[in-house]
C-alpha cells in the first residue's frame, strides 16, 4: 500500500491543493505584460503577513539566501555585529559573519533557551552595527522576544535584522516594532514549495546600503528595488512559485492573519498538551507556535519512532538535530494545517510510543489535544 505522505516537518510544509493548482496553470512570461501585476500583487499581499509597511523584495533563493542578502547589503568588512545564537539556525548568522569578515560578538546560549532582552542590552555597544537574531529557532522550538529586543535597539544607530524564516505566519514579526530587516521564505508558513526568499527592508537599512562595501551582485538589493519598481526582477524570478504564493496569500487573507496566528497558537498548544499527557517533556523554555520540540526519555529512540510513524501512517516528523539526533522529535503545525491533522499526528505519536513500550494511559494524548482544540 502506498501511503500518502503527510508532512509535519518545519519546512517544507504541506502545499495545499489550491496552491498546486495555481502552479499548474500556464506560465506567465517574466518579461511580459502580465508579470508586473502578478509581482506587485504578491508583494502587497505579503505586507500584512509580517505585518510591514516597508519594501518587500522576492529573491530566487532559500531563506538562507535572504539572510545572506540582508547581511551583505548593510555591512562593511570589519564591522562589529551582535549575534544571538541559541541553536543551529542562529549559528548561521555567526557563520555568515565569519565568511564576510564581520566581527561577531556572540551571545551563545544553550539549546532550548531564549535570549533575555537584557542580555542584548548588556552586550550592545556604540560600535555595534547590527544585531542578528532568529525569531523562532527551528532546531530547538524556542521563541525569542523580538518586540522587546526591538524596543532596545531602535533608539540606537544599530540595525536589527531578524530571521523570521520559520516564524512568519505563525507569529507576528511587525517591522514597526523597530525591525530594520525581516526575512522569511516560501516553504514555511506560506505553504509554497522552496525557492523564494522574502525580505522586508526599512529605511534605516536602505540608508546603510550607501556605506556597505561587502561583495554582492546577484543579491544586490538596491538592484532588486529598482527592478521591482518596474514590475520585474533583476534576474529571472521563479514565476511558478510566485503564482502559487498568490494563491497561498489569498487563503491567508480569507482566514485573516490574526486568525491565522490564533490557529497556530491553538494547534501548538494542542500538541504540547498531548505530549505532556503522554509523559513527555517540551524541550524549549519558551516554545514557538510554529512547531513543538519534544525531549524523549532514554528508553525511546527518536529515529525508530520517526521511522515507525512514517512507515505505518505516512506521517513525517522532524528529527532532533546535531546532539539531539534521536533524543528529540519536532512536530510542526506550520502552514495550512487543520484540527484533524493535529489529531492525526497525536494519534500516530501515541502508537509509535506504544511500539517502543513507553507507558501511558491509552488515548491520553488525543484527549488532551481535543480539550485544547475544543
Amino acid at each position: 500500500m502506498n501511503l500518502r505522505q503527510r508532512l509535519f516537518t518545519p519546512g517544507p510544509t504541506p502545499v495545499p491543493e489550491r496552491v498546486m493548482a495555481a502552479m499548474a496553470e500556464p506560465l506567465v512570461y517574466h518579461r511580459g505584460p502580465d508579470f508586473p501585476a502578478l509581482l506587485r500583487g504578491v508583494v502587497e499581499q505579503l505586507k500584512p503577513v509580517f505585518p510591514t509597511s516597508d519594501d518587500v523584495l522576492l529573491l530566487s533563493a532559500s531563506g538562507s539566501g535572504g539572510m545572506e542578502a540582508a547581511l551583505v547589503n548593510v555591512l562593511c568588512r570589519g564591522d562589529r555585529a551582535l549575534v544571538v545564537q541559541a541553536g543551529q539556525f542562529g549559528a548561521k548568522w555567526t557563520a555568515m559573519c565569519k565568511a564576510y569578515g564581520i566581527e561577531a560578538d556572540v551571545i551563545d546560549l544553550p539549546w532550548g533557551k531564549s535570549v533575555d532582552p537584557g542580555q542584548v542590552a548588556e552586550r550592545l555597544k556604540s560600535e555595534t552595527r547590527a544585531v542578528f537574531v532568529t525569531q523562532s529557532e527551528t532546531s530547538t522550538g524556542a521563541l525569542h522576544d523580538i518586540e522587546s529586543i526591538a524596543c532596545l535597539v531602535r533608539h540606537t544607530d544599530t540595525l536589527l535584522i531578524v530571521d523570521g524564516v520559520s516564524s512568519v505566519v505563525a507569529h507576528p514579526l511587525c517591522t514597526d516594532w523597530g525591525v530594520d530587516i525581516a526575512i522569511t521564505a516560501s516553504q514555511k508558513g506560506l505553504g509554497v514549495p522552496p525557492g523564494v526568499a522574502i525580505v522586508a527592508m526599512g529605511q534605516r537599512a536602505w540608508d546603510a546600503t550607501k556605506r556597505a562595501d561587502l561583495p554582492k551582485n546577484y543579491f544586490d538589493l538596491t538592484a532588486h528595488k529598482t527592478a521591482f519598481a518596474e514590475g520585474r526582477g533583476p534576474a529571472t524570478l521563479p514565476v511558478t512559485l510566485i503564482a502559487g504564493m498568490r494563491a497561498a496569500l489569498e487563503m491567508i487573507c480569507e482566514e485573516g492573519i490574526e486568525n491565522t496566528w490564533r490557529r497556530h497558537a491553538r494547534h501548538a498548544g494542542a500538541v504540547r498538551s498531548a505530549a505532556k499527557a503522554l509523559g513527555l517533556s517540551i524541550f524549549p523554555e519558551h516554545p514557538s507556535n510554529a512547531l513543538t520540540a519534544i525531549a524523549l526519555p532514554e528508553s525511546v529512540d527518536g529515529l525508530k519512532l520517526m521511522a515507525y510513524v512514517q512507515t505505518r501512517f505516512g506521517i513525517v516528523l522532524g528529527g532532533g538535530l546535531a546532539h539531539l539526533r534521536g533524543r528529540a522529535i519536532r512536530i510542526s503545525n506550520l502552514g495550512h494545517v487543520d484540527d484533524l491533522d493535529i489529531l492525526s499526528v497525536v494519534a500516530a505519536l501515541e502508537m509509535g510510543l506504544r511500539a517502543q513500550n513507553w507507558a501511558f494511559a491509552p488515548g491520553a494524548g488525543i484527549a488532551a489535544a481535543e480539550a485544547v482544540l475544543a
